[in-house]
């Protein structure tokens, strides 16, 4: 398992002092400084926004209704927003978002990475940042003192987030938001702008698909053999590599693949990140109908686009889940020692299936005990996943004969 320990550890003994420091300044530049003295967004023209959203995938598709009800409240102001490769392809194209600003650093490749290449990836974005001026900014992270330190340094008088106990993240915050444990993340998210005086702009998902990509998607589908009419369920296997715990059984996906076949008339499709290809065939070698691989094949809107196709995506609590729940595909989602409440895919077409253990969830703010069982998830059985597909599908086609 790889839990960014190096990351973690870095962060709490470089920007927990780094905070303290920063604070001390803030003091003399608000007994010195107007600008630095008004917490009133309400007293401030707001001509520049930098949100500020590093992890992850799923995490960044549940951020977007907060983004946009920001550019909704602050129309003349300009909205950067600071993300990484993690999660820069949910943000690319959306309208209510004026530049993207990548921090190029993952904290997936070890300490190479953090070490070596970190320190002049953060300069680089800190002179990006204070280029856009911003006069309020937004940091919808909660893993890490960092993101705090960047509000801070790019300029930003206002700034608002979480304040989570325990985590020393609120020091450099003007406006300080709870995170309550089992409050859906994107409600949580849009707390943190309504501090700021945004309502809700909507709480429907959105993510930008362009053409090129839907087309990619098309010549993906016909090079899997897969024909326009073709009634598809998707299989997302795998999970973070960070936290591959959060995975249910290869061979559970492969019998609810097959069982959907045989019986419903669906075509598997298994799908992943590059490093899932293993994991990917694995499933497929162990399911007797005629599944497609595609795992490694996709970026994020191409998957985003080829999941558009699907009638149905069986998956285990991860970013793809999200991604499919925002571009209108019903969601099996497996759950184990996560939060289903705060975690679960959004909307009321989705299925959700539940590790049955008295001491879960045990994850939070991506931390989790050793466990050597794992049977909150692993013990689920199949019939559980077999059974919420239908009912998901059977959902979907009465609201399809609802929409004729």
């Amino acid at each position: 398992m790889r839990s960014n320990r190096l990351l973690k550890a870095a962060d709490l003994a470089v920007f927990g002092i780094v905070s303290g420091l920063l604070w001390l300044c803030e003091t003399v530049l608000r007994a010195l400084s107007r600008r630095w003295r008004t917490r009133d967004v309400g007293q401030v023209q707001v001509r520049s926004i930098l949100v500020i959203k590093l992890c992850c995938m799923g995490d960044g598709v549940l951020a977007v209704p907060a983004i946009r009800a920001l550019k909704r409240h602050f129309p003349q102001a300009r909205l950067v927003l600071l993300c990484t490769p993690r999660n820069d392809g949910v943000f690319e194209g959306l309208p209510f978002v004026d530049q993207l600003v990548r921090l190029e650093v993952t904290g997936l490749h070890g300490p190479r990475e953090l070490f070596w290449t970190g320190p002049a990836a953060l300069l680089r974005v800190l002179r990006a940042l204070r280029g856009a001026r911003p006069d309020v900014a937004v940091d919808l992270d909660l893993y890490y003192r960092l993101t705090p330190v960047l509000a801070f340094l790019a300029g930003a008088p206002i700034r608002a987030g979480f304040d989570i106990p325990g985590q020393h993240r609120g020091l450099l915050l003007t406006h300080r938001v709870a995170r309550p444990r089992s409050r859906h993340e994107l409600e949580c998210f849009l707390d943190i702008v309504a501090a700021l005086g945004a309502p809700p702009a909507g709480k429907e998902l959105e993510i930008a698909v362009p053409q090129e990509h839907e087309e990619r998607a098309r010549r993906l589908w016909v090079d899997l053999g897969l024909n326009e009419k073709e009634r598809v369920v998707a299989l997302f296997p795998g999970s973070s590599k960070n936290w591959p715990v959060k995975q249910w059984r290869a061979e559970g996906f492969a019998e609810v693949g097959d069982r959907l076949a045989a019986e419903q008339g669906l075509r598997p499709l298994i799908l992943g990140a590059p490093f899932e290809k293993d994991l990917a065939q694995q499933v497929a070698g162990a399911m007797r109908s005629a599944p497609v691989v595609a795992a490694g094949r996709t970026d994020v809107k191409t998957l985003a686009a080829l999941l558009k196709r699907c009638a149905l995506l069986v998956t285990n609590d991860t970013g793809p889940m999200h991604l499919g729940a925002a571009v209108g595909v019903p969601v099996v989602a497996i759950f184990g020692m996560t939060n289903d409440q705060k975690w679960r895919p959004w909307g009321d077409q989705h299925e959700l299936v539940v590790g049955n253990c008295q001491k879960r969830p045990c994850y939070y703010l991506s931390n989790m005990p050793r466990c050597d069982h794992l049977e909150c998830i692993r013990a689920i059985p199949a019939d559980e996943v077999y059974a919420a597909a239908l009912r998901a599908l059977s959902r979907e086609r009465h609201a399809q004969a609802g929409r004729c």
